[in-house]
């Protein structure tokens, strides 16, 4: 399979998918979509991912797929040699690594998103005066 990544390395859940990528011995072709330039609003990209977000992948220039946990667990059962222990076969320990991205989703990344911008970025970003 042909796998190419669209990317923003400033982006935490597609470092996690290239993390996976390098640690499964899966190789891709990196795409960086510049959030800065805009470039994930562009027309070409939103029929890459019409939420214009990313990470996002193409397979064999045909399969397209958003979300970073549906990658993850694409991934980890589409590509051979990736371990068991990623997405086990097993129903039941599936679910719950399932709950885990889940609830990582909704309530991990959510309020440390908040405490980035404000401690961060929204400092950064001031007017300050020259005076």
């Amino acid at each position: 399979m042909k796998l190419k990544l669209f990317v923003d390395r400033l982006s935490q859940p597609c470092r996690a998918i290239l993390i996976f990528c390098k640690l499964n011995g899966i190789e891709f072709e990196e795409v960086t979509i510049d959030f800065c330039k805009r470039e994930n609003i562009s027309p070409e990209y939103q029929k890459i991912n019409p939420m214009q977000l990313v990470p996002a992948i193409e397979v064999d220039g045909e399969f397209k797929l958003f979300e970073s946990h549906a990658i993850l667990r694409f991934l980890a059962s589409a590509f051979p040699g990736v371990a068991d222990h990623w997405y086990p076969a097993d129903l039941f320990e599936r679910a719950q690594i399932d709950s885990v991205l889940d609830w990582r989703h909704s309530n991990l990344r959510h309020g440390t998103t908040g405490l980035v911008f404000n401690s961060t970025v929204g400092p950064a970003s001031e007017f300050r005066s020259s005076s």
